[in-house]
């Protein structure tokens, strides 16, 4: 990028122009890689859901992980199951997708310090992928045996982000160190803790400042303006990597004969 105005318009129009429906980065296709851990936490939750009576997926975005995941399973290996979601703009795009596959989809927010819409010991099973998880909540809904899939984004995530375009951590309290304190306080038994770090690789500046526009939790208030120098030096080079760091959390409840 020379910093003429043309690149500049270019960068604002795909920051302006990018705005996340669900939890769909198909936009960047081709234009964003990103290594996986070692685990595979769609795989843990699909084998859950057939040992499950009744089972919850939090944070569900617009569904599609849902979807996927019933894709999967048989009719008659199907759990009453429903969704939660804490970004109102998502509730809708979620209610729509899930609704003719008969999953309900509730407005639920832990950061906002909502109360889980179920009464206790009422779940099989509880699923979190990088959503806002209150665990003393958790523990309270879960039946005797029931169990937690949690696979959480850490507060360290993407630091090169913050180093080149300013600002705080948003999260710094969610850590593997504090979430397991957080859960055997709660009662649960923690079975698997494990982290993770690896690359995220954007092809060019422009596809990374789209990233920015799909998640705008990441750098708040990020305008091209603001960051012209940074770009401009993005811009030299042939790929941009950050790093992501990940962790799981599984646990359960103890009692009862759903197995972990």
């Amino acid at each position: 990028m020379t910093g003429a105005g043309d690149d500049l318009d270019r960068l604002r129009r795909a920051h302006t122009g990018a705005q996340m429906r669900g939890w769909d980065f198909s936009v960047l296709d081709g234009r964003l890689t990103a290594d996986d851990p070692p685990w595979d936490f769609e795989a843990d939750c699909l084998a859950a859901l057939r040992r499950s009576r009744r089972a919850v997926d939090l944070g569900t975005g617009g569904g599609e992980r849902v979807l996927r995941l019933l894709g999967g399973l048989p009719e008659e290996e199907r759990p009453l199951l429903t969704a939660t979601e804490g970004w109102p703009p998502n509730v809708p795009v979620a209610t729509e997708n899930l609704a003719p596959i008969g999953v309900p989809v509730l407005s639920y927010d832990a950061e906002a310090g909502d109360r889980l819409p179920f009464e206790d010991a009422s779940l099989d099973l509880v699923m979190c992928r990088h959503e806002a998880v209150d665990l003393a909540e958790v523990a309270r809904v879960l039946a005797p045996g029931g169990v937690l899939l949690d696979q959480q984004v850490d507060g360290r995530d993407a630091q090169e982000l913050r180093d080149w375009f300013g600002g705080e951590m948003q999260y710094p309290h969610v850590r593997l160190d504090a979430d397991r304190q957080a859960a055997t306080a709660a009662g649960l038994v923690v079975d698997e803790a494990q982290e993770w770090a690896g690359r995220m690789t954007f092809a060019d500046v422009e596809a990374l400042v789209v990233y920015l526009g799909l998640v705008p939790w990441d750098v708040p208030d990020f305008r091209v303006d603001d960051h012209r120098k940074a770009l401009r030096q993005l811009a030299e080079h042939t790929s941009i990597r950050i790093t992501q760091r990940r962790y799981r959390l599984y646990a359960r409840r103890p009692g009862g004969d759903v197995s972990p």
